[in-house]
């Protein structure tokens, strides 16, 4: 690297900490002002502190630490010690960094991958604070991220406040046509969580220490926002790309009926009420129908190709167990159900039985299970007139979903605490969903934003 070059790095870096001690000087003047006007006077009551003394009041921002000369005392209505100002600018107790700085930190630590490379990134902003202090402070955020996504859930579902939710869907969808389509495809992932004896010493002992558990996630996204671009490869197909979805994601814990009730929640806030048709997708999990029927019965409802042809294939290699005679069963049948004649494909599953007796064979359980899977199945496989209306035959949308949420929360050596990844999730969601400024937004604001 040449001399120069390195003088244009260093230069560049003096006068960029230059402009944060001088933006950081500047920020505690401007706050040392509020909080001697603040004085005594608690924001919430009006009424004077208790038992006042001037205390410093340490606070990390974006530009660096400062310390502000603030009163400290006792509220009557809160019946707690605490800084006045502290409580008028809607600072948790013992919160020591600024709302902005905590905002970065949750993305930050969301995206980057783990809360140490969060701590770096910080220090390239000038910002020195420990990893474990970001785990506070971004736990903390995803909790008020939980608390905001559960009124907005509770908003969408009370029949009082709905007609509203319903009202704002329409409007919050970029290019929008008037008649749509809602696409809901519904999914899990599994995550390494600490089971009941983490850390149990010696490493030896037979103990439980993790447990692998579903996370469910569902993808909604209205058909109108997908679009087709062009590889630039000649002769090659388009490649669809979803402008605009939204994710549901609970913690590990969470029972399928309150997860239901979040996804139906979501789906009404973007536009549920004013679609032509509502599409769900997904695979044959019993858990995931069960919550079809009882939150979107009046659907359209597919079982997912993929899915579909895999317990196809599970029937081709029991009965001919030779690949080659495998292969020549099945993919006749794939080919039939992909193509509008699902109802031959049922019809030679379900004569499979007579056919075995007839040669006085026995039919496995296997293929017994699957022929009863299709049966359950039997709505659900038209994937040639739903093409025909532009609905996808898989649920690749919820897959991908389920890759980006394993890419931040199933790293080599990560091992969950199952509240603690449901807040940081929560902070995920609320950044893909367009909820990221309502969280950013001061208490008094984002309880007026509902």
């Amino acid at each position: 690297m040449s001399a120069a070059r390195t003088s244009l790095i260093e230069l560049e870096r003096q006068a960029a900490e230059e402009g944060r001690q001088y933006g950081c000087e500047q920020l505690r003047r401007r706050l040392q002002a509020i909080a001697d006007e603040q004085g005594l006077v608690c924001p919430g009551s009006g009424d004077h502190l208790q038992n006042a003394r001037y205390r410093n009041l340490p606070l990390t921002t974006t530009l660096g630490r400062l310390s502000l000369r603030a009163h400290y005392g006792f509220d009557r209505l809160t019946k707690r010690w605490a800084f006045a100002v502290r409580d008028l600018w809607g600072l948790a107790t013992g919160q020591e960094i600024s709302p902005e700085l905590e905002q970065k930190l949750g993305y930050t630590a969301t995206e980057c991958g783990s809360y140490k490379k969060a701590e770096a990134m910080a220090r390239t902003w000038g910002v020195k604070i420990s990893a474990t202090a970001i785990h506070k402070y971004v736990q903390r955020l995803g909790l008020e991220a939980q608390r905001q996504q559960e009124l907005r859930t509770q908003r969408a579902l009370d029949p009082t406040t709905r007609a509203a939710v319903v009202r704002q869907a329409q409007a919050q969808a970029p290019n929008a046509l008037k008649e749509f389509n809602l696409i809901i495809s519904i999914d899990a992932w599994k995550a390494r969580e600490r089971g009941k004896d983490w850390g149990l010493k010696p490493a030896d002992a037979a103990g439980k220490r993790i447990d692998w558990r579903d996370l469910k996630l569902a993808v909604i996204y209205r058909l109108d926002q997908l679009v087709e671009l062009s590889s630039g490869v000649a002769g090659s197909r388009p490649r669809r790309q979803i402008l605009q979805k939204f994710w549901v994601a609970v913690p590990s814990l969470t029972s399928p009926q309150e997860f239901g009730r979040q996804v139906h929640a979501e789906a009404l806030r973007r536009g549920m009420a004013g679609a032509k048709y509502i599409f769900i997708v997904c695979d044959g999990a019993v858990w995931i129908w069960n919550i079809i029927e009882d939150r979107f019965q009046g659907a359209l409802k597919e079982l997912d190709f993929y899915h579909g042809a895999e317990h196809l294939w599970e029937v081709a290699r029991d009965l001919h167990p030779q690949p080659e005679q495998a292969r020549a069963w099945v993919e006749p049948l794939l080919h039939q159900l992909r193509h509008g004649q699902e109802a031959q494909v049922l019809a030679t599953l379900e004569k499979r039985p007579e056919s075995v007796r007839d040669l006085g064979g026995v039919l496995s359980e296997l293929v017994e299970r699957e022929i009863k899977y299709f049966q359950t199945h039997r709505d659900h496989l038209h994937y040639q007139d739903n093409a025909a209306k532009g609905f996808p035959a898989g649920s690749g949308a919820v897959e991908s979903g389920c890759s980006q949420f394993q890419d931040r929360f199933k790293r080599t050596g990560q091992f969950w605490n199952s509240a603690s990844m449901g807040r940081l999730q929560a902070l995920k969601v609320a950044c893909n969903n367009g909820d990221w400024d309502e969280l950013c937004q001061p208490p008094s604001l984002a309880s007026e934003g509902g």
